[in-house]
């Protein structure tokens, strides 16, 4: 069942213990201090005995903050730690030279477009990519097709379109004397497109509004697939737990570019 290789990133201990009882056996657990975007989990208050259990860094770090990872992945206890995904390549180094027995799972967001690229990072030491969601499904399947390691596929939750490490909320708030939420919806005024954005202490990111349902990757080369990412960020609770439970009818939700190519100029448009 596709059930086996679903990785669900999660916020508590309720959550992994509900998740357990759909036969949910892999969990992304943002890491405190090292993610934006997401609601980090103290994961020192976890049960992480029953599972397979993976860290999230997605921020990008500077000097400082490559000093204070390598320090708490050195004193951390990774017994049930089987990885960690991350942004940053300077993650990479710190897993290397440590010498920790974790896989190493590349989360690029928006570059893992083809397969020749993720082969090289493949052949670099990382043991599997996940795929960007703003590609085609029949891109989708060549990348399938071509990589020598099964790859992650992103099947549900708010797309992220931008990663700032400024605040950008804190920073227009204070620029027009005005009181904004971290956590708010803003619209864009060409489009008329509302989105999410969030800001924490180590910058902002915005989500596209619609949730992405690409779902139907289920049903593509699953030897080929490592896990099938679902991110809980903002999603319902019962929204989740009905997409666990096989009912998959998703309200108010899009397949993103699956069935259409991403333009990126203006003469692409008919292309």
């Amino acid at each position: 069942m596709w059930q086996e290789k679903i990785i669900i990133s999660v916020q508590n201990q309720e959550e992994i213990d509900n998740y357990r009882a759909k036969k949910i056996k892999n969990f992304l657990l943002p890491l405190k201090d090292f993610c934006v975007g997401y609601n980090d989990l103290y994961i020192d208050g976890c049960q992480l005995d029953d599972g397979n259990f993976y860290l999230l860094i997605n921020r990008i770090l500077d000097s400082k903050d490559i000093i204070k990872l390598t320090n708490i992945l050195k004193n951390m206890d990774i017994t049930n730690i089987k990885g960690i995904f991350f942004e940053d390549l300077g993650v990479l180094k710190i897993i290397n030279d440590l010498k920790l027995p974790l896989e190493k799972i590349y989360f690029p967001n928006h570059f893992a477009t083809n397969y020749a690229s993720i082969n090289l990072f493949l052949e670099k030491g990382i043991d599997s990519v996940v795929i960007s969601n703003e590609i085609t499904k029949d891109e989708v399947k060549q990348i399938l097709n071509k990589v020598k390691e099964p790859v992650v596929l992103q099947v549900l939750g708010y797309n992220q379109i931008m990663y700032s490490r400024r605040h950008l909320i804190s920073n227009f708030a204070s620029e027009y004397q005005t009181n904004l939420a971290k956590d708010a919806k803003i619209r864009e005024h060409t489009t008329d497109k509302c989105l999410k954005i969030k800001e924490n202490n180590f910058g902002t990111v915005i989500f596209d509004e619609p949730i992405y349902n690409n779902l139907e990757l289920v049903d593509l080369n699953d030897s080929k697939v490592k896990f099938y990412y679902i991110n809980t960020t903002d999603l319902n609770y019962k929204l989740v737990m009905n997409v666990l439970e096989n009912n998959i009818i998703i309200p108010n939700s899009k397949n993103g570019f699956l069935n259409q190519k991403t333009i990126y100029k203006l003469g692409g448009k008919n292309e």
